[in-house]
């Protein structure tokens, strides 16, 4: 129903519009980005809060680019989705839509590209069978074909971009959850893992015949982490293994 005030209609649009949902999830992603990076200046240096108290995304995302604590590769990509979160925060007529999420994906370093699409492919749910689902109840509910079209084109889209949002948001977060997952490693069996690097260089040097496993056991140096539970890192969560 028309509401009888000017700017009604507009200002539901704007807030209640599938897009702006789809904003909001771009917008939780980015600030999931930055809670790790801020967690990896933390890391690296015991008094980051001089640094921390008032850096921007992109000061922290250079600070972590600059000291070698995330690679080049992770570092480019992260910037794009920066870059397109202030366009968001800044432009109320930008939607979040299949097209530019599939742009920004497209700019992306080819190695982050593949990681993204392998996460969508493998992304369980049958589409097809969804929309079918949904399309019965509306021709139940007396939807004409125009009305079924649009509802066909708008769910496969919709759940298209959410997905491929999720993939993004998904590969990027784990990338700098293998970065904090390393530190609070390498914080935790520093002394450990000093030892075994001099051990295995002496063992060259000398030529005793000692493998860097034999040492590695010999130390009992713990095993590097598993990145599979690097998203882990982001949450306070470990691997049920740990």
């Amino acid at each position: 129903m028309a509401s009888k005030y000017a700017g009604i209609a507009e200002f539901n649009d704007l807030l209640f519009d599938r897009h702006a949902q789809m904003s909001m999830t771009f917008l939780r992603g980015h600030l999931l980005l930055e809670q790790a990076l801020t967690t990896i200046v933390e890391l690296r240096g015991p008094r980051a809060n001089v640094i921390l108290d008032r850096a921007s995304f992109s000061a922290k995302l250079n600070l972590c680019d600059g000291l070698g604590l995330v690679d080049e590769d992770l570092a480019s990509a992260i910037r794009l989705v920066n870059r397109e979160r202030n366009h968001l925060a800044h432009h109320l007529d930008t939607l979040v839509t299949f097209e530019r999420v599939t742009e920004l994906l497209a700019k992306m370093p080819a190695r982050f590209r593949r990681a993204v699409e392998e996460v969508v492919a493998a992304a369980p749910g049958d589409l097809r069978a969804e929309v079918e689902r949904r399309v019965a109840v509306a021709r139940r509910s007396g939807a004409d074909d125009q009305q079924v079209h649009a509802l066909e084109v708008g769910f496969t889209q919709g759940a298209k971009t959410t997905s491929m949002l999720s993939g993004i948001f998904l590969v990027l977060a784990m990338g700098l959850g293998a970065v904090i997952q390393q530190l609070r490693f390498e914080e935790e069996h520093g002394a450990e893992l000093e030892t075994y690097q001099w051990a295995c260089a002496i063992a060259e040097t000398q030529e005793t015949g000692a493998t860097p496993e034999s040492i590695r056991a010999r130390l009992a140096v713990p095993d590097p982490p598993d990145p599979r539970h690097a998203l882990g890192e982001l949450f306070g969560s470990r691997s049920p293994e740990s």
